[in-house]
């Protein structure tokens, strides 16, 4: 497995005219937000490509701008959009991951959690020296791109103080993961549940 986790961006490599860092943070259900990029699937991604989509059956409730993230994540569909031909496939899903433990050593993730927003697809996936720059400012294999996609979107992630990794390997597709800290109630009040300092194999378990 090819597994790689971005954490941050050197904010000096990005162009000062292609982000704006303000946000409009508000308490929002992520499946209502991911849901309203599924109806606009159709549009983004290649005719012949069938759209497969997998909801939490529970709120999965974030500290987010709604507009920003779901243009993070619409970069990152776009993106898998573009490995993919006629036949291929997409898949979009939302679930909650519970932490195995408090495996960092400093706060008690295991009695928290996260959100999770997976994007996979049956394109033709990445080598790893791709993978390794897919973030980079101007990095693109596809003609005509700018390159920037997945930068802002990592970027935006990031503002969210969520994680993006990817999972892909020559000819068997690309699984981007973004993770974002799930809202909790302390004395009325909600607060974001921190992510650990990194996903270790092994150490998370799916929850639905």
């Amino acid at each position: 497995m090819q597994m790689s986790t971005v954490n941050s961006l050197e904010p000096r490599r990005l162009p000062a005219y292609s982000f704006d860092p303000r946000m409009k943070f508000k308490g929002h259900d992520l499946n209502a937000l991911v849901r309203e990029l599924e109806e606009i699937l159709p549009n983004v991604l290649p005719n012949g490509v069938k759209a497969v989509v997998d909801f939490a059956n529970f709120e999965l409730k974030v500290m987010t701008d709604p507009l920003k993230l779901k243009t993070a994540l619409l970069n990152l569909v776009e993106n898998a959009g573009d490995a993919l031909s006629p036949g291929g496939s997409l898949a979009l899903s939302t679930s909650r991951i519970g932490f195995e433990g408090a495996f960092d050593g400093k706060s008690p993730y295991g009695a928290g959690g996260c959100a999770l927003v997976s994007i996979s697809d049956t394109g033709t996936g990445m080598n790893e020296t791709i993978r390794d720059k897919m973030f980079d400012p101007f990095f693109t294999t596809k003609p005509g791109k700018v390159g920037l996609g997945c930068t802002l979107a990592q970027r935006i992630v990031d503002c969210h103080n969520g994680r993006i990794s990817v999972d892909t390997g020559v000819e068997r597709g690309t699984r981007i993961m973004v993770y974002l800290p799930l809202l909790k109630n302390d004395h009325a009040r909600e607060v974001p549940i921190p992510l650990p300092s990194f996903f270790p194999a092994g150490v998370a378990r799916l929850r639905r």
